[in-house]
């Protein structure tokens, strides 16, 4: 008999993640429009903001996967991390400089950092054999429809309350609430998997398998050129779209990363994850072209490819390092992984900055868009060293 893939802690996990993105995704969206329109930063200021916060990320994922591989617990850094998270971000309320905002970003992507490892090897380590791509998917789908539900409320209570300065922050305030419940529900829903801690004191590359190294690789050649939602949010300003609508065109996005998430998962499981990550690298090319065409209806539709795009980046990434990776180095691994990639992105966000003041909106996303189809191509091609995943 098959084993059920959802089980208590994959639900647990997945409203935590729900609630801690609906807290998240009222205050992204507007970061970027809060930074330029009332902070008066720049596009190379906005890109090393948010490239900082990325590599932030990844040293502490790096740093908390190996620390819970060598404690042989997941639960109690999972639960820091996104505490601190959850009471970090509703601090932007009292942002009055482009620096605090860095420091608000950094402080709760270093959060995100601490809980991200051990939370993924704590799903992996509550998954089922045969069905990482549709846990993964899953967690992914609950991670789209949180955000959904974040944007959703943004775009209602701008039309609300108007687009002053201070419904920003009203709404930076109010993301405090769904906060709380996720923290309520990872520590009343979730359980540890304890296990025994690896023997070894010090991380040995050769301990991780050829296949995983070869993801890491092309993940990271891809992040060098891919751009985050804080420039597809400025480009559809920049494309004519109205300020109050673009939470919508956000929650698009989120909506169609929600929607594929599980698909996506359950044909990378049929027929390899390799494969349907080139797809999602392709997915991101059409949809950075999309946004080079200067009109809102690109810029709508380039939202929607993004979101199909998210659906699959991190967590195909993810359910290949799961099924790679050895059972005590899983969260070691997760952390080399997000390491690699983080460093990628801090040189794409600030070059795209960089570009987008220098040459004009356009620029980086036809290179962004350029790169991803040559990616896509090239993984397809190679897809059969990753035959067996």
């Amino acid at each position: 008999m098959k084993t059920q893939p959802l089980n208590k802690n994959i639900v647990g996990l997945g409203a935590n993640s729900f609630f801690t993105d609906f807290s998240t995704e009222m205050i992204l969206p507007l970061l970027p429009i809060f930074l330029e329109r009332f902070l008066h930063a720049t596009k190379t200021q906005i890109g090393l903001i948010e490239g900082a916060a990325e590599l932030s990320v990844a040293l502490l994922i790096a740093l908390s996967g190996f620390y819970s591989d060598r404690l042989g617990k997941r639960k109690g850094i999972v639960v820091f991390g996104y505490g601190l998270s959850n009471l970090i971000k509703p601090l932007a309320f009292f942002a009055q400089s482009a620096g605090m905002v860095a420091m608000i970003r950094i402080g709760d992507r270093l959060a995100k950092g601490i809980r991200v490892a051990p939370r993924d090897a704590l799903i992996s380590a509550s998954t089922p054999a045969g069905s990482s791509g549709f846990v993964f998917g899953f967690h992914k789908m609950m991670d789209g429809a949180g955000a959904l539900a974040g944007a959703l409320a943004t775009f209602a209570l701008l039309w609300a309350l108007g687009e002053s300065e201070e419904t920003f922050r009203t709404i930076f305030a109010l993301s405090l609430i769904p906060g709380v419940i996720a923290m309520v529900i990872l520590i009343g829903v979730v359980r540890d998997a304890p296990f025994e801690p690896a023997a070894i004191r010090r991380f040995r590359p050769s301990a991780l398998p050829a296949p995983f190294y070869r993801l890491v690789a092309f993940q990271t050649l891809f992040s060098l050129f891919a751009m985050n939602y804080s420039f597809m949010i400025l480009k559809a300003g920049d494309n004519g779209m109205a300020l109050f609508m673009i939470p919508l065109a956000y929650a698009l996005y989120n909506l169609a990363q929600a929607f594929f998430a599980i698909p996506i998962g359950r044909l990378a499981d049929r027929f390899g994850k390799a494969a349907l990550l080139s797809a999602v690298y392709l997915a991101f090319g059409l949809g950075a072209l999309a946004m080079v065409s200067g009109s809102v209806g690109g810029a709508w539709l380039g939202f929607g490819i993004y979101g199909f795009f998210a659906g699959g980046f991190n967590a195909l990434a993810k359910a290949i390092i799961s099924d790679t990776a050895p059972q005590q180095l899983k969260a070691t691994a997760y952390g080399v992984y997000y390491t690699a990639v983080g460093f990628a992105t801090l040189a794409s966000l600030a070059v795209a900055g960089w570009l987008w003041d220098r040459f004009g909106s356009e620029t980086p996303f036809w290179i962004a868009g350029g790169a991803g189809i040559l990616l896509a191509a090239a993984l397809y091609g190679a897809r059969q060293r990753f035959a067996h995943l």
